[in-house]
Parts: structure tokens; sequence; C-alpha cells
């Protein structure tokens, strides 16, 4: 067994490495020579790492229409391996070239070469040449430890200069710049993933052959200036400090939440019974499902299915069948105005359904008519029922059933709440790496916030509360054994009524069971029990309370399940706007 265990987190360690496979660039080498002539030559030797293994390293360098790239000779392997170097198209659907080291046989570790000519990279004006380009490409494993240089044909003064822009990377790179201009050196000891390296090299026109017509010196330092400030703001969208306005913000919404709750969200305290072997009054059981939720919206599921239970125990129709296949036989003659007005819906609904199937009488509804039915009308009804159920109970309440105060806070605070989430949202999408997973994670906690606003500031006015309190006890008898055992015979007369308020209440399969325990210890027959629940299907084939609470189960589930919804320069600065970019890496 312990071998077994062995192989199997071998496998899994396995799966797992596969699964996180992880590249690193590491001791990046890059020479620059800028030829009078235009041309760019440029060196790269760099080592590329992986915890897995690979075939190809490789560099994907984007070009605009008349630009080029020669892959030169020397390129491939340095590590001794049987490699051989080409250039392709991007293979990412870039518009550049891609300069690729295939080595024979797929290894972890391996240092290559890319030696290669750029043509028409420069731009040229009467008053200065500029050389702007990713030397690094945007896309590309960490790099660890990376060096450049970068020549140019001759020396130069001021105003011409050099600048690196190193983008969002919180690392201010070594630069150097010779004396006479004419040398850049430029050391990084991590370059993330995220982050290329551009270079903007602004050079004299004495040094090369070709000539530009317009000035553009003015312009371009102009320019450079917007660049620097945008890499200013680049590297602060990186930086984890981003994260202490959201997590101040955050803070202050949860403690005015907590005050808001201090003062207005704590419920009344009532002496009530912390058990009630009776209802506390004769509120309908969807009322009382209306009435236990502080909210407009309620859980309509058990009270639908408790109204129809409640209706066939008040001879509006009754069950037949085993509960596997299920019926219901309606009166139809009945006289209904002794409903409440949503009770009289529901049973409205139920007839509908039944007159659905052309074959059968309308009085009998059978499960596949109401299944069918509430496929297609089930949502549309349980819509209006549910604001019908809510004001009828806030009628008979005479109004709100959370006090004033509660419910402006509630409403107040889950408006802040949604702005702050739609807030840290909006700046982790502009922020990245860290910071953003951070907003992003404040934005899903202020909606905790908001949730937790709208089920907790809310506050029962203290007489809705004293209702509340006692059926919350009621509902504690129902389904605790060792206090229904001590209840008076007259809770066991009237366990079918009880019942369909524990339906209400979520609880009646308990209640059953503590029903058929309970009963012969204060002498109630089984037989007297069935009797009770006639209209709950036959219960003359029943042999005893058992099979008939079995039966009931049945029933219940068959009826939620035909009543469910369908749908239920010397300088550095951050980058942007040279050459080049694209990806690296190895595959």
């Amino acid at each position: 067994m312990l071998a077994k265990n062995k192989k199997i987190l071998i496998l899994l360690l396995f799966l797992l490495n596969f699964a996180f496979a992880r590249f690193e660039w590491r001791d990046v080498v890059q020479t620059v020579e800028i030829l009078e002539n235009g041309d760019v030559i440029v060196n790269d030797e760099r080592t590329l790492w992986t915890n897995e293994d690979f075939g190809e390293a490789f560099l994907c360098i984007p070009l605009t229409d008349n630009q080029e790239l020669t892959l030169l000779d020397d390129s491939g392997s340095l590590s001794g391996y049987k490699a051989r170097a080409y250039q392709q198209r991007c293979e990412d659907g870039t518009n550049g070239q891609e300069v690729v080291v295939k080595h024979l046989n797929r290894i972890s570790e391996g240092r290559v070469r890319f030696h290669y000519k750029l043509t028409n990279t420069l731009d040229y004006y009467s008053d200065v040449v500029q050389w702007y380009w990713g030397i690094v490409e945007n896309k590309h494993p960490t790099i660890k430890n990376y060096d450049l240089t970068v020549n140019i044909p001759g020396t130069m003064s001021f105003p011409y200069d050099a600048y690196v822009h190193r983008f969002g990377n919180s690392e201010k790179p070594t630069v150097n710049l010779s004396s006479d201009r004419s040398e850049l050196k430029v050391h990084f000891n991590k370059i993330p993933s995220r982050d290329g390296v551009e270079i903007r090299y602004l050079m004299p026109p004495s040094l090369f052959l070709e000539k530009g017509k317009n000035k553009g010196l003015d312009k371009l330092l102009k320019d450079e200036t917007k660049v620097a400030g945008l890499g200013k703001f680049i590297r602060l969208r990186s930086s984890p400090w981003m994260a202490l306005p959201g997590l101040l913000g955050l803070l202050a919404l949860a403690w005015g939440i907590w005050q808001a709750f201090n003062k207005f969200g704590r419920e009344p305290k009532l002496e009530t019974m912390q058990y009630n072997f009776e209802p506390p009054s004769d509120l309908p059981p969807a009322a009382v499902v209306a009435m236990m939720s502080q909210t407009d919206r309620f859980d309509t599921g058990p009270a639908f299915h408790a109204t129809v239970m409640e209706l066939a125990r008040r001879g509006f129709g009754e069950f037949t069948g085993n509960g596997k296949k299920f019926e219901m036989m309606l009166d139809l003659d009945k006289d209904d105005s002794e409903l409440e007005s949503f009770e009289r819906d529901v049973l409205d609904y139920l007839k509908r359904a039944a007159a659905t199937n052309p074959r059968g009488s309308d009085s009998h509804l059978e499960f596949r008519e109401l299944k069918r039915y509430s496929q297609k009308h089930i949502d549309s009804f349980m819509a209006l029922w549910q604001r019908k159920t809510r004001t009828w109970v806030e009628g008979y309440f005479g109004g709100d059933l959370v006090t004033k105060e509660s419910k402006s806070n509630s409403t107040r605070w889950m408006l802040i709440s949604l702005l702050s989430t739609v807030v840290m949202g909006l700046i982790g999408a502009v922020l990245v790496d860290t910071p953003r997973i951070i907003y992003f994670v404040f934005a899903a906690l202020s909606m905790v916030l908001l949730f937790t606003a709208g089920a907790s500031l809310p506050s029962w006015r203290p007489e809705v509360a004293k209702e509340v309190y006692a059926w919350q006890g009621f509902k504690r008898t129902l389904k605790d054994y060792t206090i229904m055992k001590d209840a008076p015979n007259d809770f066991y007369q009237l366990w079918d009524k009880y019942f369909v308020y524990a339906a209400a209440l979520g609880v009646a399969a308990a209640f059953l069971k503590n029903i058929r325990k309970a009963a012969p210890l204060v002498g109630i027959a089984e037989d007297e029990l069935m009797r009770r629940g006639h209209w709950m299907g036959n219960s003359s084939n029943m042999s005893n309370f058992a099979s008939f609470s079995k039966s009931i189960n049945s029933m219940s589930s068959a009826l939620s399940s035909a009543s469910a919804s369908a749908s239920s320069g010397g300088s550095s600065s951050g980058g942007g706007g040279g050459g080049g970019g694209g990806s690296s890496g190895g595959r």
C-alpha cells in the first residue's frame, strides 16, 4: 500500500510540474553596433532554462513593412548541442521575423546566439538620426542578469542623448553613457516577463551617410518627455503600494457597515419562548415564509408547495396516487371566498394546469400536466406571486416589516458597496500584475460587503420581531424530538396542519420523523394520525404510519419536482513607441 501511494504521489508531482512549466532567460548579453550606412548588427547571447524541456529557443521581432531582418551564419547553440538556426515569420501571427535555434534533441538548459542584421530601422531627419527599438521583447520569460551595450559610429554631445525605457519594471537599471556618448551600457538584475526594454538613441546626422530633409530633434525631445512621464505611470500601475488606498477604502467601507449595524441593524431584544407547541398566529403558510425574510424576496418554492398542501388540507383538493405518480383531484365547485388572494392565485394556477390536458378532467391534475405547464409559466407566475404575497404580509403588519432607519441605511451602504465594487474593478483593470489581482480581490470583497449590508442592516420592527421570534420557536419545536415528545395531545391532533407549516419552514421531513416516534409515547394511535392526514393520499392502503410518512415525503418531492422552475539618457524611463517588442521563449 505504501509503495502504491508513493507511486501515486510521484505521478501527481510529475503532473503538477508539467502543468506549471517555467521558462527563464539567464545571463542575456546583447551587443548592438549601429553602422554609418544605417544597418544595425545585433549579437544576442542568452541561456534558456526550463523545469521541463524544450527543442527550440526563439525570438519574435516585429518589423514594419520596409524593415528587414537577416540572420547571420554564426547563430546557433553555444552549449555544444547539435542545433541549427533559421528565421521564419512569427508563429504567433505578429508581423515580423522569428529567429530560431532548433536543437536536435530536447534539453532543459542551453545557451544560444542570435546574430542578425536589421535594415531600415533608423529614422533620418535633417538635425537628428533616431534609433528607437525594443531590444527586449514585451512578452518573454523572466530574464535574470541582463547586459546591453550599444555602439554608434562616432562621438556626439548635447543635445544628442540616449534613453532607456524600462516600462513597468520597478528595478532602476545601471545605465552608463560614455563621456563622448558613443557607447551606452545597461544592466538589469531582473526583467519581469511583462516588461521589455526600449532604447532611444538620438544621434547627429553627421555620423551617417543618409540625410533627412525635415527637422525632428525638438519633436523627438518633447516626445521623450511624454514617454518618461508615461513610464512613471506604468511603474506606478505595478507598484504594490497602489494597493494601500484600496485597502484603506475597503476597511472604511467595512467599518461604516459595522457602525451602521451597531446603530440600526441589531434585532430587538424581546422576551420570547424558546419552543412553542402551537403556531403564534393563523398566518397562511406562504405568509409565514414571506414574513421571515427582511427583504422583498423570499424562497417561493416552499411557500408555493406549502400553499398547495394547505389548499388540499382545507378541502380544495386531495392528493391521490402513491406519491411517485403525483395526482391531485381538485374541487372545482368549492367556494374559494375564504381564501386570501395569493392563495386563490395558487388554486387558479393548479386549475389552469389541469385544464391543459384535453383528454382528462379539468378537476384531475396529473404530474405530467403540472410539470409541463410549469416549464412555461412558473417563472412569470412566481415573480408576480412573490410581490403579491409580500404586499399582503406588509398590509397585515401595517407597513414595512423592518424599521425605516435600518432599511434606508441598508440601501445606502449597499449602494456604497456597489460603487466600491465598480471602482475597485475599474482600478484593477488599469493596474497590472499583483496590484491588479489585489484590486480584483477588493472588488470581490466589496461585493461580499454589499450582500452583508443587505442581509445584516435591516432589523425587524418590534411587533414584527415578536411574531418572527415566535415562529422561529415553533420551527425549533417541529424539528426537535426531545421537545416534541413532551407536547400536549392537541399538538398531535393538529399534526397535519402543523405539517403544512413544517413544509413552509423547511423541516417537513424532520417533523414527520419526530411525529412517528413521539405519537405512541402519548397514546396517539397510528390509524388516528393517518385519518387526520387523509388529504395527503390514500392512507387506507398503508399498514402503518411509517409507510404513510414515506408516501407523504414522496408526494412532497413529486410536487416540488412538478412545479419546479425550468430556468432555475543616461537616464531611464517607461517605454512606449519604439520598434521591436514581440515575444520570446522556448517550445
